[in-house]
């Protein structure tokens, strides 16, 4: 049995050593293939690669060089490669090869991992003098960066003289509002003082003549003349008191607003719902001057325009702000056009300006045929005088 299996072995046409002389031909075919075939492709497509990336970097260099702007190119550890000669305009007698960025720009916050990725970030810096808008752009095929600097100086003067314009726009709107307000008290003191008393002691003597009077056609004609002037006397009262409310001094906000309420209702039929929650708390004058200023703008535009059958007003008193949230079932309203409008969007930028002088904001939504609803938010850190009881509705 032996001797037949080693002779078998010996027969050079044995099948076994034909399948392992084909195994070693078809290796030496895929190796032959490997090495003068697909290696050569390898090795060509990489140094065609690097030839693109280093053409890239080239023409990036170029256009760095040709940028009337400054630039900068950085290494992965965030130290200066190289510049154009713009970039020696931003820091002029340095030298900057090799001087890490963070030491020039420290607001530009660099990652501190050494790898660059492809990152775009944008910061705004003052360099001496100068304000500049720095773009950086990370490659992380070359791991390099640039800064791309913008000049922006002229940009930032006219944003500060804009800023300053609007901060002197706002206390030329809060000194106006004062001298609305003074004026308003000098007339209604003028008013109540002059005519006023004027009228009162008119009344008196027509009073007095009536009743000395013997002559029934005398009589009667003086007390249609008194009843005439008690009449202008009320009005004159209403006219005052919307000048200059002395309620609004004397008992604060939320008796002034309510006095307004109940005066819309029995002279217009307008039913007025007013509520409070939290703690009451009295202000400086002017604050609560403000607030029922625009609680009766936003009545009298009920009053003229909304159609309204029903309005509800509520004040929210919170340690941080005061909200006064007023709301109407009227027809509701196109609040751009008619802020737009010189006839009619005058009392809400009357009233916008009245609360932004507080640093509030002010909100108004309106739909058609779904009302109206008016937010006005007001910081109340400063201005508290005290504080009263709890309210919750009324």
């Amino acid at each position: 049995m032996k001797e037949e299996i080693f002779n078998a072995l010996r027969d050079p046409q044995n099948p076994i050593y034909i399948s392992l002389l084909a195994v070693l031909a078809l290796f030496g075919t895929v190796y032959f293939f490997y090495k003068y075939g697909i290696n050569p492709l390898n090795e060509r497509f990489k140094q065609e690669k690097l030839n693109l990336e280093l053409k890239s970097a080239q023409m990036m260099a170029l256009f760095a060089q040709l940028d009337p702007d400054p630039v900068i190119r950085l290494n992965r550890f965030g130290e200066i490669l190289e510049t154009n000669k713009a970039a020696q305009s931003v820091f002029p007698d340095l030298p900057l090869i090799g001087k890490r960025i963070s030491d020039l720009v420290p607001t530009l916050n660099l990652p501190e991992s050494s790898i660059i990725s492809n990152e775009t970030k944008n910061i705004t810096q003052k360099i001496g003098e100068r304000y500049f808008s720095i773009l950086y752009r990370g490659d992380s095929k070359l791991n390099l960066a640039q800064l791309y600097f913008r000049d922006i100086t002229e940009l930032k003067k006219f944003e500060e003289a804009l800023i300053d314009y609007q901060i002197k726009l706002k206390n030329l709107s809060e000194r106006l509002q004062d001298l609305i307000e003074e004026e308003r008290k000098r007339i209604s003191s003028g008013l109540h003082d002059g005519i006023g008393q004027s009228l009162s002691l008119l009344r008196i003597k027509l009073l007095r003549l009536q009743e000395e009077s013997n002559n029934p056609a005398q009589y009667d004609y003086y007390e249609d003349l008194v009843a005439n002037i008690e009449d202008i006397i009320s009005e004159l009262k209403e006219i005052t008191y919307s000048l200059k409310p002395r309620l609004l001094e004397e008992m604060g906000l939320l008796s002034a607003i309510k006095n307004l309420v109940d005066k819309v209702y029995n002279d217009t039929g307008i039913c007025g719902e007013i509520n409070a929650v939290g703690k009451e708390i009295r202000f400086e004058g002017r604050l609560e001057t403000t607030l029922y200023r625009i609680v009766q703008e936003a009545i009298n535009n009920i009053i003229k325009y909304a159609k309204a059958t029903s309005y509800s007003i509520q004040l929210v008193y919170s340690p941080k702000l005061i909200r006064l949230i007023i709301s109407d079932n009227g027809i509701g309203f196109d609040v751009i056009t008619t802020l737009k409008s010189s006839n009619h969007g005058m009392g809400l930028i009357n009233m916008k300006e009245r609360v932004e002088s507080y640093n509030g904001k002010l909100k108004i939504d309106s739909f058609t045929n779904n009302g109206t609803m008016l937010v006005a938010e007001i910081p109340v850190t400063v201005g508290k005088v005290w504080h009263t009881q709890d309210q919750y509705a009324s």
